[in-house]
């Protein structure tokens, strides 16, 4: 029991903590208060359940009480549940069960996906003006080579797709293609017509 009671208080701990670093969190938890949802992860096989209270949220793994919201799902679920859009398929596709409120699990996630915290003061606070600006400027650099890594990967695979492989049709080929198949259309279109003037 221990082994799950450590974890959730710590990670308990650090969003609350993370929460509050926002000067809006206390209204949207205003919004929230009082609300639960319960998550059964099929990795786990135990439920988390997760209460929002004005102070923050609350997490426990043996709260078996009424919860406005039940979802039943897998951890590689999770990330889709963002888009409302996606919801209805996942159902059908039976990777997803709700049982409740199934927005509520859209907001408490907007609870933690619309934090505007101001990381440079933040560190700034902690660890003085200078040393803060070095490692923003640091984190920036690198997320600026992350991006730009990323971008010459896409651009080298779509290349070795295209040019190398010749799996992929280059765009304009593609473009080419769909024009053919709309001009063929329409004369299939035209000759269909023009049959059934002559039949009728």
């Amino acid at each position: 029991m221990l082994w799950t009671v450590l974890p959730t208080q710590l990670v308990e701990s650090f969003a609350n903590h993370i929460l509050h670093l926002d000067g809006q969190t206390p209204q949207r938890l205003q919004k929230l208060e009082g609300r639960r949802l319960r998550l059964s992860l099929k990795e786990l096989g135990k439920p988390l359940t997760l209460g929002v209270t004005a102070q923050g949220v609350m997490l426990s793994w043996v709260d078996d009480s009424i919860v406005d919201c039940h979802i039943v799902t897998e951890i590689a679920v999770l990330p889709e549940l963002r888009d409302s859009a996606n919801i209805t398929r996942l159902i059908k596709a039976d990777k997803l069960d709700i049982e409740g409120d199934p927005m509520l699990a859209q907001q408490l996630s907007k609870l933690l996906t619309d934090l505007d915290i101001d990381w440079p003061e933040q560190l700034s606070q902690r660890l003085g003006d200078v040393p803060a600006q070095l490692l923003v400027n640091a984190f920036r650099r690198g997320r600026k080579r992350a991006e730009r890594f990323q971008a010459d990967s896409q651009q080298w695979v779509r290349d070795a797709l295209v040019e190398e492989q010749h799996l992929l049709p280059a765009r304009e080929r593609f473009i080419q293609f769909q024009q053919d198949m709309q001009a063929l259309r329409a004369q299939v279109d035209k000759l269909e017509r023009h049959l059934k003037e002559q039949q009728g």
